[in-house]
């Protein structure tokens, strides 16, 4: 899966997804409001639609005449918009995928943002992810949040805040856009695929629907299925930590880290929720796995959680570590933390 998430659905203009109504109200008043911040950050797990959340509102504010809402299609402003050409509205991403945002991609950004508005109204930047931002480039960045043009809005979507520089990071309206639950989630995706159990799908992405409606392009949920089986046979003592490393190789080492911080967080869902109420929909770990992990301590996901994050860090900073042996030493911790928590019973 790629790192951005501003979907092509072929609808124009973008409307925010059932699970996002809440922020979206909130932004509009918000701008009604004048209250409208300089810089916003879109926070949450891959596959929420954050990317489309922040074209929709790229679109709403550009738009001359939004009705409803939304951006209306008609005005020259969306006509702009469709084609992709609009002079007021600029993405940043990683011109490969897996790869870093590079400092002369953020430069050209900071001259187009100081620069007065062609069509007379907003200007607005998405960077999507911001988290691929490297040090050099987080930096450059910084003079465009500190001194922020009129009418300007720049849009950080990061699937991972906390590896987004601090300093960035504390600059930004923080947005969080959490896993949507079942009731919104399922019906939208049962309406989107016609060949696939729109349920189990759910389950696999982590409850984000947007990576559940693409795992059946390719060969992503049987990958997907493997990696889960992989780190649970891992936590067992059935799959070695060495052959996982060794099996994994083919995949892309920054997708696969992305997985791997997910699946951590879904464990810390389910571990911080009681007893007696379930678990965060698509966050559930299986039984076996349930019964193995049942008395990890959170702090020590986090902290796991942290060095994946890190290690991610130093990919997109240019650095070129043994692949091999950065995933054994992971897999290896992970490995850690299940036996550290067999026999420990699941606090409630």
């Amino acid at each position: 899966m790629a790192d951005t998430e501003a979907e092509n659905t072929g609808e124009f203009p973008a409307i925010p997804y059932p699970w996002q109504q809440s922020q979206w109200t909130r932004l509009l008043e918000q701008y009604q409001d004048e209250k409208l911040p300089h810089a916003l950050m879109f926070a949450g797990q891959k596959g929420l639609g954050k990317g489309h959340l922040a074209m929709s509102l790229a679109q709403y504010l550009l738009c001359k005449t939004p009705r409803s809402g939304l951006a209306c299609g008609d005005c020259r402003a969306c006509a702009l918009n469709r084609a992709g050409t609009h002079p007021d509205l600029k993405t940043l991403r990683p011109e490969e995928v897996g790869k870093a945002v590079k400092i002369d991609q953020v430069r050209n950004l900071a001259e187009f943002v100081g620069k007065t508005s062609q069509q007379g109204g907003y200007k607005v930047a998405i960077i999507e992810p911001a988290e691929s931002m490297n040090l050099n480039a987080a930096n450059a960045l910084l003079k465009s949040l500190e001194e922020p043009s009129p009418n300007t809005l720049l849009i950080l979507v990061s699937h991972v805040p906390n590896s987004v520089m601090a300093t960035v990071r504390s600059r930004c309206q923080i947005l969080s856009l959490a896993t949507p639950p079942e009731d919104q989630a399922l019906p939208w995706l049962n309406a989107m695929i016609t060949d696939g159990d729109a349920e189990s799908l759910l389950k696999f992405a982590n409850g984000a629907p947007i990576l559940a409606k693409e795992m059946l392009n390719g060969d992503l949920l049987e990958r997907r299925q493997g990696f889960q089986e992989g780190m649970t046979n891992i936590a067992s003592g059935q799959l070695s930590p060495l052959q996982a490393a060794k099996s994994w190789l083919d995949l892309e080492t920054i997708e696969l880290m992305d997985w791997m911080i997910g699946w951590a967080h879904g464990l810390v869902c389910y571990l911080g929720t009681p007893m007696d109420s379930g678990s965060v929909r698509g966050q559930a770990p299986d039984k076996q796995l349930q019964a193995m992990v049942g008395g990890m301590d959170q702090s020590h996901l986090f902290r796991y959680i942290d060095k994946i994050i890190l290690a991610k860090r130093q990919l997109l900073s240019g650095a070129n570590p043994n692949k091999q042996l950065l995933l054994e030493e992971l897999l290896m911790d992970w490995r850690a933390l299940a036996r550290l928590s067999l026999g420990r019973p699941r606090q409630s």
